[in-house]
Parts: C-alpha cells; sequence; structure tokens
C-alpha cells in the first residue's frame, strides 16, 4: 500500500459519499508531491516493471504492443458487464455505451446530485490502461527507436512517429468521417429532396411516406452517434499521445548530459503540457522561463524592492506574445468573415449554370441544392483550422526532435585501473559548454545565421576557460579515504565534483568511478515534501539507522523546534528553513543512502561553528567512518583531519597530499593556512588554545544547545496530532463550486473595456449578423422568383454539426413567376442587390471579426497584468504556502484559455446567439405557429443544459487544478536533476510524473467525454423533433400547402440544431470560463502587502543609520509559532554588528523582519527615530541593501543583473566590481558588462555570485547593510579581502552581519548571540572573549581548539 492510500478500519478505501465506483483501490493525493509512490501504474493489469535503466519499460500485459488489437476488438461487443477497476471504464465497455458515450452518464448525474460540493480527486476514476502514461511512453518510445534505426539521427521526423502512433485509429477515423459526411449529405440533401417532392406531388403513398420517415429517423440517428464518436475518438487518441509525449520528453530531460541552461528543458515540457500549438510559443516559453525565475527568487526580489523591474519585463515579453495573437486573431477574423460567404456565392454560381443549361429549378431541387451547400460550408470552414494546426504541430514536433537528439549523461565507467580505487582521473579534460542548452534547427540557413554569433563568441569561450575548463586533471582517491578539497572562489571545486558525478563534459582522459554515489549539491536542493520524506528520498525506512542519522547530521534540536518534527512540510527549495538546516538536510539524504562514495560539496558553509564542528566529527569522520568522502570546504581547521587534500587553483590541481606534507612543501596550500590562521578567531581571543582543555573526540560537535539524545527524548517519528496543521505548510489548491460568478464575467468586461465598449462589440455582432441574414433573405426571394412553381423556398438549411450559422428569412407568399421579358432585367437587379450584400457582409463581418478579435486579445493581455500586478504585491506568506508550479499553471494554461479559446467560443455564441434569436423573429413574424414549438423545445433543452453544465463545468474545475502538481513536479526536477541521478532516483520520479500526467490526463478525458456526452443527446433530440415534423407534414398532407409544409421543415430544422449548437457552446464557453475565475481570483482576492500608514521620508533617510528593535514579535503566518521573541536591541549610527548563533536560530528573520517581508505580531522597529511600519515598502526596501544567504543571479546580462534600472554609468560599475575582486574576471569576458548570465547564474560559482551580490550592494550606497552569510561560499583569503572592502566601502554605513566564521565578526563593535528567536547574549566581542562563560567565548574556543585525529 503506497502513501497515497488511506484504508478505514474495515480495509476499504475511504472515498467521498459520492465517489462513483465503491470497488475504488486506492485514491491519489494530486498536492504533494512526494518522492515515494508505489510503482504499480495500473493494478493488476500493467506493472511498470523496470524503469532502472531508463532505456524501455516492460508491461505484464505483453513485452510488446502485440496484444493491443485484442483488447479493442473486445469494444465490439454490443454489452460488456461494467468495470468496477476504479478506472475509466472506455476500453471496458460495449460498443453502444462506447458510440453513444453513455459510460460517463452515472459520473454526469452525480456530479449534479452533489453540485454543491467541490469535485476532488477521489471522487471519479483513474485514468484507463490504454490512455495511461506508462504505456503510451513505452510505445511511443519504441516508435522512436524504429524512426532513428530507419532514418538516421538526421533523416528522422517526429511527425512521422506521430502518423505511426496514430495510423490504426487515424485510419478508422478517416472511415467514420466518411461514414459522417455520407450520413450528412444523404440528410441534408437526398431525403429532404424525396420529402419536398412528395410533399408537392399528388402522390398519397403512405407506404412510402413511412419510409422516408424511418430512413430519416436512421439516418439522423446515425449521422448524430457517428459525429459525436468521431470527436470523441480523436479527443481519446490526441490524449494518448500527449501522454506518451509528455512521458518521453520528462525521461529525456533526467538523461540530458548538461545541467546548463536547464530551464530551457523545462519550458519543453511545459509547452507540451500547454497546447502544440502556435507561433507564440516563443513568447510564451520566454514569458513562462521569466516567470520561473521570478518566483523562485521572489524573497531576493522583493528585499532588493525589484519587484516593479521585473514585473515590466514580464509585461513587455506579454505585450509581445499579445501582438502574435492579435495577429492571429486577426487573419482568423479574415478567414471566418470569408468563408461563410463561399456557399452562398457558390449556390449563386451553380443556379445560374443549372438555369443556363434549360433546366426548371423546383422547391424541392432548390432546397436540396442549398442544403448541400451548406454542409459544405462546414467542411470548408475547418479547414483553415486545420491546416494552421497542422502547420503549428509541426513546428513542435521539430523542437521534440531537437531534444530527444540532445546528448545524454553516462554514468562514468566503474572500470578502475586499481581496485583498491574509488575514484579514478588520469590526464583528463573537462570543459563546461557555453553553448545554448536547446540545439538549433540543423539547416544550412541557421547555420549560416549563427556563424557570425559564434565568431563574437569564441574570444569570450577561449578568455574564460578557467571557468569552464578543468585542465590536466589527475586524482586517485581510494576507498575509505577522506578527501578535502580547497581552493580560491572559482577554482573550479565544485566543477571537479560534477567531473567525478559524469555532469561535466569529459573532453580527453581517463575518469572511473566505482561504487553508489551519494550528492550533497553546494545549493541544497530541497523539494516540497516532509522532512522525512526528504531525508529518505526514495529509501526504505529504517528507523534507527534513520535516528542515527538525524543525531550525526545536527538535526534534533531542529526537529524540537519544528511544529511536526520530522513530519513538518517543508517548501519549495526548503522556503520555511534555514540555510543551515537545507545543508544538513541534503547531507543527512546523503548519509542515509549508505552510498558507497559521498560527494559533499561544501555542506558547512551556512551552519556554525558547533554544528560545523558536530558535522565534522560525528557525520563525517564517525558515521561516515570506511566511506569513500570527497568534501569540498572552505573551513581550512577541518582539512587537517582528512587523509588526503588537494588544492585546487585556476582549474588544475596544484597540490595533493596530506596536511603536514602540504604545510613543509610551503607551497599555496601553506600560504592558505597561514592566511587562514592570520585572521583566525583564537588571534583575537585573549586566551591561548594551549590553555584550553583538551576534548575529546565525544565531546566534539555536543554543544549543540538544546540537543537530546534520541532515546531519552520524544521518538522521532513521534507526531502529534494537535500540530498536525502547524506542521503544514502548502495549502490544497482549491477549485470552484457552483456556477461561475457574475464577477468573473465582470472581470473580463471591464479588462475587455467596460460595458460602454461591450455593448459597441455587441451592436457590431448585430451589424454583422443582420447583413448576413439580409443577404440570405434576399437570396431566398431571388430564388423564389425564378423556381418555376412559386413556391416560397426556404433556402438556408442549418447544418446539424456546428461552426458557421446563417437564417433566412423567408419571402413572402405572394410573390409571382416573373414573365420571360421581365426575366433578365429581374435577374440583373437581384444579382446586384445580392452582390452588394456580400460585399457587405464580408466588410461588417471583417470589421466584427478585427474589432472583437483586438477586445478580446487585449482583455486576456490585461486579466494578465492585473493578476501578474497582484502576485508581485503578494506577502511572502503566499509564496510559502503555494508552491511555484501551482502559480505558474495560471499564467500558462489558464491564460491561454483566455488567449485562444475564449475568444473563438465567445465568437461562435454571440454569433449564433443572434441568428437564432433573428431566426425566431422573423419566423414568428411569417408563422406565429413556429414560435408556439419553441417553448418545449426550449425546456428541453434548457433540462439538458442544467445537468450538463455543472458537470462540465466542475471537470474543467478538476482539470485546472490537476495540471498544477505535474507542472509542480516538472519544475522541481529540473533544479534537483543532478541529486535525482546521483541518488538513482529517476525511477521514482518518472513514476510520479507518470503518476500526475494521468490526473492531467483524467481530468482531460472527462471534460471532453461530459461535453461530447451531452452533445450527442442534444443532437438526438433534435433529430427526434426534425422526424416528427417530417412525420406530422407526411400525415397532414393536403391539409397544409407545400410551400408551407417546406417551410415549417426548414425552421424545425434550423431552430432544434441551433439550438442544441448554443446548448454546447455555453456549456463549453463557461467551462472555459473557470480559467477567467481562477485569474481572476488572484486579481480580486489575493492579499497584498498593505501600507497602512504612509509617511514617505526625505530621499535622503536614513541620514545616520540608527536602528532600535523594540519588543518584536514576529510570525511568518498567524497559524505558525512566533520566529522571534521579544527582541530588543539599540544600534548606533555607523556600528559594526556582527549577528551570530545556530542554524535556525532566527538570525535571518531579523532581517525579513526589517526588510518587513512579514508583519510584526507586536513590538515596533525604527531607523533613524522612524517607525518602518510607517513608510511605504518600496520606500523602505530601496533605502536599505541586503546581500542574502543564497546568492540569486537572473537571465540576462551583467549589467542588468547588477543595475536592473539603469541608474549607474559603466564606471561605477566597473569601480564595485574591482571592490568585490571580480573586475578582472570579468575583463576576461570578451562582452564584458554584457556578458550573458545564464539562469540562476550557472556559469558564476557560488562564490562569484556572492561577490557580485556584494557588487550590487555597493552600487547602491545606503546607509544600512545587512550582510547573511554574504562570504559563506568564499574562500579564507578572498574572505578577508572582502572583510577589508565592507570596511572600507561601508566605514559610514550601520552594517548587520549575519556570520558562522566568527573571524568575520571579530571587528565588529557589537556581538548579539541568537538562540531559538530570541537573544541571548550581547555586548562588545573583547568583552564576551574575557568573559570565560559567555557563549561567545565558548563558540570561540569550539571553533580554535585543536582537537586529536581520531
Amino acid at each position: 500500500m503506497n502513501n497515497w492510500t488511506k484504508m478505514s478500519k474495515d480495509g476499504q478505501p475511504q472515498l467521498r459519499k459520492f465517489s462513483i465506483f465503491p470497488d475504488r483501490k486506492e485514491k491519489l493525493s494530486y498536492d504533494n508531491p512526494t518522492i515515494n509512490g508505489d510503482p504499480d501504474m495500473e493494478g493488476n493489469d500493467i506493472r511498470l516493471r523496470d524503469l532502472g535503466g531508463l532505456s524501455e519499460s516492460q508491461f505484464t500485459h505483453g513485452s510488446s504492443y502485440s496484444r493491443k488489437y485484442s483488447v479493442s476488438l473486445k469494444t465490439l461487443k454490443p454489452f460488456r458487464p461494467s468495470s468496477k477497476d476504479g478506472k475509466v471504464p472506455v476500453n471496458k465497455v460495449g460498443f453502444l455505451s462506447y458510440v453513444t458515450i453513455s459510460w460517463i452518464s452515472s459520473l454526469v448525474f452525480k456530479i449534479y446530485k452533489h453540485r454543491d460540493e467541490a469535485l476532488k480527486e477521489e471522487d471519479i476514476w483513474d485514468i484507463s490502461d490504454w490512455e495511461s502514461c506508462d504505456v503510451n511512453t513505452a510505445r511511443l518510445e519504441q516508435i522512436w527507436d524504429n524512426e532513428i534505426a530507419s532514418h538516421g539521427e538526421k533523416g528522422s521526423s517526429f511527425l512521422r512517429v506521430w502518423l505511426k502512433f496514430i495510423q490504426t485509429r487515424l485510419f478508422i477515423k478517416i472511415l467514420i468521417v466518411c461514414v459522417n459526411a455520407t450520413l450528412t449529405f444523404f440528410m441534408s440533401g437526398f431525403i429532404t429532396n424525396l420529402v419536398v417532392s412528395y410533399l408537392e406531388s399528388d402522390s398519397s403513398d403512405l407506404g412510402y411516406a413511412m419510409a422516408l420517415v424511418a430512413g430519416n429517423l436512421v439516418g439522423q440517428m446515425l449521422r448524430a452517434i457517428s459525429f459525436a464518436f468521431l470527436i470523441f475518438f480523436g479527443v481519446q487518441t490526441g490524449i494518448r499521445f500527449r501522454a506518451g509525449m509528455l512521458g518521453v520528453v520528462y525521461k529525456k530531460i533526467l538523461k540530458l548530459k548538461s545541467v546548463k541552461g536547464k530551464t530551457a528543458s523545462e519550458a519543453q515540457l511545459t509547452i507540451v503540457v500547454a497546447k502544440l500549438r502556435r507561433k507564440t510559443l516563443t513568447f510564451t516559453d520566454k514569458r513562462i522561463r521569466k516567470m520561473t525565475e521570478v518566483l523562485n527568487s521572489m524573497k531576493m526580489i522583493k528585499m532588493y524592492g525589484w519587484e516593479e523591474s521585473f514585473q515590466s519585463a514580464i509585461t513587455a515579453i506579454r505585450k509581445s506574445e499579445v501582438r502574435v495573437l492579435l495577429t492571429a486573431a486577426t487573419i482568423n477574423s479574415i478567414t471566418n468573415a470569408i468563408i461563410p460567404v463561399t456557399p452562398s456565392i457558390a449556390s449563386v454560381a451553380t443556379i445560374a449554370t443549372y438555369r443556363a443549361f434549360g433546366n426548371e429549378l423546383t422547391a424541392a431541387t432548390a432546397f436540396a441544392l442549398v442544403s448541400t451547400l451548406d454542409f459544405l460550408r462546414v467542411i470548408v470552414s475547418f479547414v483553415p483550422f486545420a491546416t494552421r494546426t497542422f502547420g503549428e504541430s509541426r513546428i513542435t514536433f521539430e523542437r521534440v526532435k531537437r531534444l530527444l537528439l540532445r546528448e545524454e549523461y553516462q554514468t562514468p565507467s566503474a572500470e578502475v585501473q586499481d581496485n583498491a580505487n574509488a575514484v579514478e582521473i588520469e590526464d583528463a579534460i573537462f570543459q563546461w559548454s557555453s553553448v545554448s542548452d536547446l540545439p538549433d534547427n540543423t539547416s544550412d540557413k541557421t547555420k549560416k545565421g549563427k556563424k557570425e554569433k559564434n565568431k563574437s563568441e569564441a574570444s569570450s569561450r577561449s578568455a574564460s576557460t578557467s571557468s569552464l575548463l578543468l585542465d590536466c586533471i589527475t586524482l586517485k582517491v581510494k576507498q575509505g579515504q577522506l578527501v578535502g578539497i580547497c581552493g580560491s572562489v572559482g577554482c573550479g571545486k565544485s566543477s571537479l565534483i560534477s567531473a567525478i558525478l559524469g555532469r561535466m563534459p569529459h573532453l580527453i582522459g581517463h575518469l572511473a568511478v566505482k561504487g553508489d554515489v551519494a550528492y550533497a549539491a553546494q545549493q541544497a536542493w530541497i523539494f516540497n515534501g516532509t522532512l522525512r520524506e526528504n531525508i529518505l528520498f526514495g529509501q526504505t525506512y529504517d528507523p534507527e539507522w534513520y535516528k542515527h542519522v538525524i543525531y550525526a547530521c545536527g538535526l534534533e534540536p531542529d526537529l524540537d523546534m519544528l511544529p511536526n518534527r520530522d513530519a513538518t512540510e517543508i517548501g519549495e527549495k526548503g522556503i520555511n528553513i534555514s540555510g543551515g538546516q537545507k545543508q544538513r538536510l541534503s547531507l543527512a539524504r546523503a548519509v542515509y543512502s549508505k552510498s558507497d562514495i559521498y560527494l559533499l560539496d561544501d555542506p558547512l558553509s551556512a551552519v556554525d561553528v558547533h554544528v560545523g564542528r558536530h558535522l565534522f566529527h560525528k557525520c563525517i569522520k564517525k558515521t561516515l567512518k570506511g566511506k569513500t568522502v570527497i568534501l569540498v570546504t572552505h573551513q581550512l581547521q577541518y582539512l587537517k583531519h582528512c587523509d588526503e587534500i588537494v588544492v585546487m587553483e585556476e582549474g588544475r590541481i596544484a597540490e595533493h597530499g596530506s596536511h603536514e606534507t602540504l604545510l613543509e612543501a610551503g607551497g599555496y596550500y601553506s600560504s592558505m593556512m597561514g592566511q587562514f590562521h592570520a585572521t583566525s578567531a583564537f588571534t583575537a581571543a585573549t586566551g591561548n588554545e594551549e590553555s584550553l582543555p583538551n576534548r575529546s573526540e565525544e565531546d566534539q560537535g555536543s554543544d549543540q544547545r538544546g540537543e537530546s539524545k534520541v532515546d531519552s527524548g520524544k521518538s522521532v517519528e513521534d507526531s502529534s496530532s494537535s500540530k498536525e496543521s502547524k506542521g503544514k505548510l502548502t495549502e490544497k489548491e482549491s477549485a470552484g463550486v457552483g456556477m461561475v460568478t457574475f464577477g468573473t464575467y465582470k472581470s473580463y468586461i471591464n479588462a475587455a473595456g467596460g460595458f460602454t465598449v461591450a455593448v459597441a462589440i455587441l451592436l457590431l455582432y448585430v451589424l454583422s449578423m443582420g447583413t448576413v441574414v439580409f443577404g440570405d433573405w434576399w437570396l431566398s426571394i431571388w430564388l423564389g422568383q425564378t423556381t418555376s412553381s412559386s413556391v416560397d423556398i426556404p433556402i438556408r438549411n442549418m447544418s446539424v454539426n456546428n461552426s458557421q450559422f446563417v437564417t433566412t428569412n423567408p419571402p413572402s407568399p405572394s410573390s409571382v413567376v416573373p414573365t420571360e421579358n421581365e426575366e433578365a432585367g429581374i435577374l440583373d437587379f437581384y444579382l446586384s442587390v445580392y452582390l452588394a450584400s456580400m460585399l457587405a457582409i464580408m466588410v461588417f463581418t471583417s470589421l466584427k471579426g478585427i474589432i472583437a478579435a483586438t477586445v478580446m486579445v487585449k482583455a486576456s493581455g490585461r486579466l494578465h497584468n492585473r493578476a501578474l500586478d497582484k502576485v508581485m504585491k503578494a506577502p511572502m506568506a503566499f509564496f510559502d504556502a503555494n508552491p511555484p508550479g501551482r502559480i505558474l499553471n495560471r499564467f500558462s494554461r489558464d491564460m491561454d484559455e483566455g488567449d485562444v479559446f475564449l475568444p473563438n467560443l465567445l465568437d461562435m455564441l454571440l454569433q449564433t446567439s443572434l441568428l437564432i434569436l433573428m431566426s425566431l423573429v422573423t419566423s414568428a413574424i411569417n408563422l406565429p405557429w413556429i414560435a408556439i414549438a419553441f417553448l418545449p423545445v426550449a425546456l428541453v433543452y434548457y433540462g439538458f443544459r442544467r445537468v450538463s453544465a455543472e458537470a462540465s463545468r466542475q471537470l474543467k474545475r478538476f482539470e485546472n487544478v490537476a495540471r498544477s502538481p505535474l507542472l509542480n513536479h516538472v519544475t522541481t526536477s529540473g533544479t534537483g536533476i543532478s541529486t535525482i541521478v546521483a541518488f538513482n532516483q529517476q525511477k521514482q520520479f518518472i513514476v510520479n510524473c507518470m503518476k500526475f500526467t494521468d490526473v492531467t490526463s483524467t481530468g482531460l478525458m472527462l471534460f471532453e467525454g461530459s461535453m461530447r456526452w451531452i452533445e450527442l443527446r442534444l443532437d438526438v433530440t433534435s433529430s427526434l423533433m426534425i422526424v416528427a415534423t417530417t412525420l406530422t407534414m407526411i400525415l397532414t398532407k393536403g391539409t397544409i400547402a407545400p410551400a408551407l409544409a417546406a417551410l415549417s421543415l426548414s425552421l424545425t430544422i434550423r431552430v432544434v440544431s441551433v439550438m442544441q449548437f448554443i446548448v454546447r457552446i455555453m456549456n463549453e464557453t463557461e467551462a472555459r470560463f473557470t480559467s477567467i475565475e481562477r485569474i481572476h481570483e488572484y486579481e480580486s482576492k489575493l492579499d497584498t502587502e498593505v501600507d497602512t500608514s504612509s509617511v514617505v521620508p526625505d530621499e535622503s533617510w536614513p541620514r545616520e543609520g540608527r536602528l532600535i528593535f523594540s519588543n518584536v514579535l514576529m510570525r511568518y503566518r498567524n497559524d505558525m509559532d512566533p520566529v522571534l521573541r521579544n527582541i530588543h536591541f539599540d544600534i548606533q549610527p555607523k556600528q559594526k554588528v556582527g549577528i551570530v548563533g545556530r542554524t535556525g536560530a532566527g538570525k535571518s528573520s531579523l532581517a525579513a523582519a526589517l526588510f518587513r517581508l512579514s508583519d510584526l505580531s507586536e513590538g515596533h522597529i525604527y531607523i533613524d527615530g522612524v517607525d518602518i511600519a510607517h513608510i511605504p515598502r518600496k520606500t523602505l526596501r530601496s533605502r536599505l541593501s541586503t546581500i542574502p544567504q543564497d546568492p540569486v543571479l537572473f537571465t540576462g546580462t551583467l549589467r542588468y543583473n547588477l543595475d536592473p534600472f539603469s541608474k549607474y554609468t559603466d564606471d561605477v560599475i566597473w569601480k564595485a566590481l574591482e571592490q568585490v575582486h571580480m573586475k578582472e574576471k570579468i575583463r576576461q569576458f570578451g562582452e564584458q558588462l554584457d556578458f550573458q548570465v545564464e539562469e540562476n547564474g550557472d556559469n558564476f560559482s557560488v562564490g562569484e555570485r556572492q561577490l557580485l551580490c556584494l557588487a550590487r550592494a555597493i552600487l547602491r550606497q545606503n546607509k544600512l547593510l545587512v550582510l547573511d552569510e554574504a562570504t559563506a561560499s568564499i574562500d579564507t583569503s578572498t574572505d578577508a579581502m572582502i572583510q577589508e572592502t565592507i570596511r572600507e566601502s561601508f566605514s559610514d554605513c550601520t552594517v548587520l552581519t549575519i556570520a558562522h566564521r566568527l573571524n568575520t565578526v571579530l571587528h565588529c563593535d557589537t556581538i548579539l548571540i541568537m538562540e531559538a528567536g530570541e537573544i541571548l547574549e550581547t555586548g562588545h566581542p573583547q568583552n564576551l572573549l574575557s568573559n570565560p562563560n559567555s557563549v561567545f567565548n565558548r563558540m570561540i574556543r569550539a571553533q580554535t581548539v585543536k582537537s586529536p585525529s581520531p
């Protein structure tokens, strides 16, 4: 039983009371993308057995897809027993249920019965076997492999793969299309002709008439069923291909060799999730990438006060996107304007030709002719859409092909030359590629276009090889060795770890890694799940080993502080825990895996000295004793305990050997240690280290305040149910209930320009449709004049299928046949008026289309901008509770609905509504009794609409919500790909991606199924009414004039067919409006950072930089425990304050309070005597400077990263870079300040990113600076220089330094020591050091005491 399943006491699944299947085996949670899923994807029928090699999947239903037809053919049985396996029964029902879509009826009625309750995942089926992601992924992979084998990489075509994937179903669909087209033609032309001919004739053969009625009934039923089946069959095929494509693309992402520019891969998958279409993908892709970047760095953006800059950047991209959308919508509108006129012109040409050959035009002939041409109108209307979709799909297929052909990651060889070695590198060169992550088209044209760009980049790449290249690397690590790696910032330490992982492209030389690898990244990767799930990471839970790992990694005190201990939910990227906690969590994950080799990339940088010593001695030296450990660190005091030390400099191994050997050599390592001891804390201490008592290894690290042994305290797994809600961070995404509110529609109208604009658009539609009606009315008079029988002929037959609907105003019954002498003149007159009307139709319909498209697309654009504005102004609590994927879902797929689908639907709805209204008015004027017939039709349709609208609306809402976990899972996977692959967890992540994909497929299939369900039933009702009218006409032959009989039949067809169409369009429009509802929710209901009272200080504030915290109490959320308690201190102007304490003590929360990321529950903060609660946040944050704990760089130029508002000259920027010792590095780049920074600054080391963040602070020149672990990832010598820079550049500033390296705060005027959100101790560092009982003194001794080697 997996962790998605919750069983009741009797062993039965606990489901909601209106669950539609009593025998459901499990229910899925779609709001917590935990990674410990059961690989059983399809119960007992289909099981994913082997994803280990990521090469192929095997299924219990057979090693190949050979038995697929045997399963499909069972559907041809008329009746089959209902399936009780809890899956969508579409493939397990009888033929009649399948083609009539009756299998979904129970769900439709259940939703209607419980329409006041939100639809949840457990209320509906799982995906059916043959629509599941695993089955279709395996099949698509097989076809793709065959394509590569047959045509090679260059000659391969993903379009051909698509055709092969759907070929059988494509043939079936073509057959169904032919059947439906034949039936529609047969009903609209042949049968209609026979019925009208019978009414005109003198014959009274009742048997023949009944045969016509029976033929009409059968034909109408078959036509209706075949059309609905045709659409749903296509939907089902599309869902299968979509699931397979998502699976193939996701698996490929996990196989990619290079992690550089990884978000491009994420965007690729997001594109496929969104839709296979349109050129706007370029801008949509760009906007979503920028949005992802912003959401992932929102805390830093707010602290810098840069929301406006990034909002403008996203808005600018959106503006370009809307421009392309508008062009496409305009072309579409003009096309739609021409298409309705085509059949009418064809009618005139055909009739003129028919008459020219001397034929007489009877009512039956004219009626059948125009009905047939009306049918052709439907076909013609689909041609532009089909052509456009096909063309755009080919573009997407080409992109997918390029992605699938990218180089794949290969695990380093295990073939070591010496079996005693765990890692062997010999004469190897590794180089990061600075070329874009996504390959370009292989066309000659593209290659030519790239030549100049490559030339301009060549100098940049060659000049900056130190950051991209590891040269002549030779390293041999024995099994069980502890190897320490050190070196200056940007020298290639993390790149060496990447090379050992096989992530850095290996050019030449020997590389072998023998054994399982565990990896703790420099920037800890934490996913949204509980703390325990993050540690276990797919491994089996072993209570004893788990407790030991918790202790060894110093997490015990943190569990005591967390509201729900290890069951506490950790936010995306560890947003609700400190930097030190994130690193220890990442380390615990590595240790728990019981691997052979541990690659630890600077795990001690963000932890305090107590915890750092505990981690090194208890975890690395003791728990991992006998394991191969490669440790990158800037904490040089631990290197003497390593078996071997590797010193790196500018991409090369400068020295390696033992601590003593390297000191004796007097080389680079010796100078580093000399620098370290010169700046070390004990030189400032009053006592010398020899006078301090030696402490045994067992005492090392037990200084963690509040630490308790596991057995004496609460058990790790003990979770109090009363704390469960406190431990919950991410809120479950809500789906609306009931009808879409008027506020949503009002929001859309306001975005379109207000009610005045809406009325003007409506009048334009009236004018446009009026010209169409006039044209058809005039054509009917003209044809009426030319028929030999003087019969008033109802010309326009409303097509039952859909598309364009136009109507006629029938001629007056008093029409007379013109004489032969008058005929030529009349013909010219009628033709002239008709051609003029055709021209008017084209002008007004084009005008209507262009203006309406512009208004609707701009409405979507404004909605986006308003929602974006609210999100950018939302408090940090919102981003803590909502994963980035959830927010992205609304700005990608939901916006897509507003951009593309809604304008088309609203166009059809307005057009059809006006046409049916005009039809009814004109019909009622000519035949008042038709209005009486309309009433029961309206009642029947209203009943259908009421039932079906609930289902379609709720299923659409479910589909909207179900997409978020998939997007979130993809985003998470993209950022953690190195960790996922290093721990060999691809299988679990693929399984979970497939599960999330299956949930979205279920939502999509059920929504489309519900739409087709109501469409078929309305169509059948319409057909029955048409047959009833025909029967009435036949039975009353002789009492009603043939002309009126034909007219009434025409009106019946017109009214009922348009009514069923309008009901379907209304349902779909309301369902699609649920996406606008979700955007409107952000626009109207999202809380924003409110400035209650504004006191805007002058430009020079703060002049002095005095900072007072007065009895401050702060919570991040009202339902959470305080993170700061009773904080009180007074910092004088220009003072330098060091803030220290163990990780999680609340140091970074002080910065959050100062920058008003959270409002205070109690107390006040004053800067220069002004309460910051009264200052607008934007003003406050712009007057403060910070260097955050996690250094963030954005995609764009280096200049943009340092100065997004273009406030400073190049000279000022270069001076700032010189002060942080990055000037020479940047000078190497050909582009210099215009050098392109990759996403997340991946082409800079973490230390270099911290230096660039320091340059930002220098540029801002504010009086108050907060350094939050600003030099944690910088080597000691660079740190010493940076500290000197800080002292010089910020000598007139008040500086708060949050640090774990105590030597960085020894020169401060005041030290604040924090513990559990409170100030434990404060004073001048010398005064605290002189007191042997002070906490600070104990911390200094912990850092400087000489520990014996175990």
